[in-house]
């Protein structure tokens, strides 16, 4: 009789699982970025800039610069707001709120994309909830359109891993 009712018990749970299972939605990003199309970057990931620097890119970022929402693809809640510019350099940042924590061994990532492929912008240097990239190269990067912000492990792999945020200028 013991385990008959066992047997039944475990029916039951095995049926509240996958009906559980029926209803999760899974989110695919919406760019995909293929490692053949992945562009050398020139971003040093481990040397944050300077404090100079930052305002510099702030300053220049003032005026007339292209703005992008970013949207959280990874089923959460973060979100972010992007900006670029090209005068005499081009000039990028991105401010985020929301990201998770990170657990040791990870960082978040950011990307340009555009048809010509797909390059790091460095590290979201994190305080908190709030999160911050700065980057700047003497070359105009405006046909880089999309901008995408991934998770990623501390395993020495150039490419991206998991998206996060994504958005369009």
């Amino acid at each position: 009789m013991v385990s008959v009712g066992l047997a039944v018990t475990a029916v039951v749970l095995g049926l509240v699982w996958w009906q559980g299972q029926q209803g999760k939605e899974t989110v695919a990003p919406e760019m995909t970025l293929e490692r053949s199309k992945m562009m050398e970057s020139e971003v040093d990931l481990e040397a944050p800039m300077s404090e100079s620097q930052k305002q510099k890119i702030e300053a220049e970022l003032e005026s007339a610069a292209e703005t992008a929402v970013l949207d959280d693809v990874s089923g959460g809640q973060a979100t972010g707001t992007a900006w670029r510019k090209f005068s005499d350099n081009f000039y990028h940042q991105v401010e985020t709120t929301g990201l998770p924590s990170l657990e040791k061994g990870f960082f978040y990532e950011g990307w340009l994309v555009g048809e010509a492929g797909f390059f790091s912008t460095g590290r979201v240097w994190l305080e908190g909830d709030l999160g911050v990239l700065y980057y700047t190269a003497d070359e105009d990067k405006t046909d880089f359109e999309s901008v995408v912000i991934t998770l990623e492990p501390e395993d020495g792999d150039p490419g991206p891993a998991d998206h996060v945020l994504e958005g369009s200028f």
